[in-house]
């Protein structure tokens, strides 16, 4: 019989394969240095974990790729090294670094290794590479089903109205009832949903995420219920399971679910009230055991009013409700915020921002944030942007808010016509737009990709505005 490829080979196959091939497991911190080694590595070894804890890597296994791993922010698969044993020997391994995160913070390196060795047949690199390559994109898959990003520790704050959150989300996390959060857009609803799913006995399980507003609607019977092969043109011929199946013993978050099409809102009660789901083009129903968390940012009772959702739905949802509060009641929270978000756009962007003035902190405290969080984060990463590596001062922030103090919604006020504006404050408009864009193609060095980006525009709705304000393109 012919030997499966790994192209071939199943998840479980896979995991065995992988087992019966390793010899050492190593784990470093974010330096290189060891902090873990299984007892398989120490016995070819001959290094405990007492002798070698704290010590570089690169000290010990000839060639090793853990530091490049670690300073390129990049796993590396099937690579061949020498490790120099206790007894002065060199043994010739495959190595496979795996980096370890916390957070968004990278944490070490993990490393698994394979012997080559005349006593057992030899795998040829490729053949290594593939292994781990393979065992790789299981991993990733795993964490995308699984998806859970966030914890309690991500809500940032020590305002009453936080501490009282954290303790309804630590409640919900206990039962396995149905939740409904509620929230304006930009607070943070997916990542309470995050929490309580960490928190609960069901963190190890699938956490499967749906935006009932970003999947057309005759599309999200086939996202949440699957379908058989052959079912409609186009279908994969082997069927799909749907996303509560994805989640069974785990948790399925229902985002925007206001949005809801009516003709769906019964089959998800159904699925509620027997805890079982039919696929597209079956008969057969499949038992599941699903804990949904739902989330709103418009009152589901005012749509039952209206007749668009149902009441007996909005009463299987609303078994535990979370309310979270907007960040203009919650102001005193604003320094930890921004300040952690800094950490983490840092991380993302590779920047050394140090930190935010105290004069900035208290000017950000001042504005009402009808964004939320999702607006500060916004407005942070910009000011990030013009400072660059300096200290964020309010002189990075300022431009924002007086675009926003000219623009007739900041103000509350309603204007239908730019031609009804007085004509100082269009003046002042005028020039203030100019002058950000001026200050982004200087910033971009006239790149006007760049600068549309930073300015949060089309590249097109730059051009347009460069022509109206007469600045050269050749800037």
């Amino acid at each position: 019989m012919a030997t499966k490829s790994v192209a071939d080979l199943s998840r479980k196959e896979l995991l065995r394969r992988i087992v019966d091939e390793l010899e050492g497991v190593v784990v470093s911190d974010a330096e290189g240095r060891y902090v873990y080694v299984n007892n398989r590595w120490s016995a070819i070894t001959g290094y405990s974990l007492d002798q070698i804890k704290g010590k570089y890597i690169h000290d010990v296994v000839k060639n090793s790729m853990v530091d490049e791993a670690l300073r390129s922010r990049k796993n590396i698969s099937g690579h061949a090294v020498l490790l120099n044993a206790a007894t002065g020997e060199e043994i010739p391994m495959y190595c496979s670094y795996n980096l370890l995160y916390r957070e968004e913070e990278l944490e070490g390196c993990l490393i698994y290794m394979i012997q080559i060795s005349e006593q057992k047949p030899l795998m040829s690199s490729p053949n290594v590479s593939a292994l781990f390559d393979r065992l790789s994109e299981y991993l990733q898959e795993f964490r995308e089903i699984k998806n859970t990003k966030y914890t309690i520790h991500n809500i940032i704050g020590n305002s009453p109205e936080i501490v009282k959150l954290k303790e309804v989300i630590n409640r919900a996390a206990r039962s396995a009832s149905t939740v409904l959060i509620e929230g304006e857009t930009g607070t943070g609803k997916e990542l309470v949903a995050h929490a309580i799913h960490t928190l609960s006995d069901r963190t190890v399980l699938p956490f499967v995420k749906v935006n009932c507003a970003a999947i057309p609607g005759e599309l999200l019977e086939s996202e949440f219920f699957g379908y058989e092969g052959g079912t409609f043109t186009g279908a994969n011929r082997n069927g799909k399971a749907g996303k509560f199946e994805m989640a069974d013993k785990g948790s399925m978050f229902l985002d925007e679910i206001n949005q809801l099409p009516p003709l769906l809102q019964p089959k998800l009660l159904r699925v509620l009230q027997e805890k079982e789901v039919e696929r597209i083009g079956s008969a057969r129903s499949i038992p599941i055991d699903v804990r949904i968390i739902a989330a709103t940012n418009i009152s589901l009772e005012r749509l039952i009013s209206e007749g668009s959702f149902r009441s007996d739905l909005y009463y299987r949802l609303n078994v535990i409700r979370i309310s979270i509060p907007p960040l203009r009641e919650r102001k005193e929270d604003i320094p930890a915020i921004a300040e952690s978000l800094l950490k983490r756009l840092n991380f993302q962007m590779q920047l050394q921002i140090p930190d935010i003035s105290e004069e900035a902190l208290e000017r950000l405290r001042e504005y009402d944030w009808p964004g939320n969080i999702r607006e500060l984060q916004n407005v942070i990463e910009r000011a990030m942007n013009f400072a660059w590596c300096e200290r964020l001062e309010w002189k990075h922030f300022e431009d924002y808010f007086s675009l926003r103090d000219a623009s007739p919604k900041a103000s509350g006020e309603s204007v239908s016509n730019p031609a009804d504006l007085p004509a100082g404050i269009k003046q002042k408009k005028r020039e203030l737009e100019r002058k950000t864009i001026l200050d982004a193609l200087e910033k971009c060095s006239g790149n006007k990709a760049q600068a549309a980006k930073l300015l949060g525009i089309s590249r097109t709705s730059l051009y347009k505005k460069m022509q109206t304000y007469s600045i050269d393109f050749n800037l």
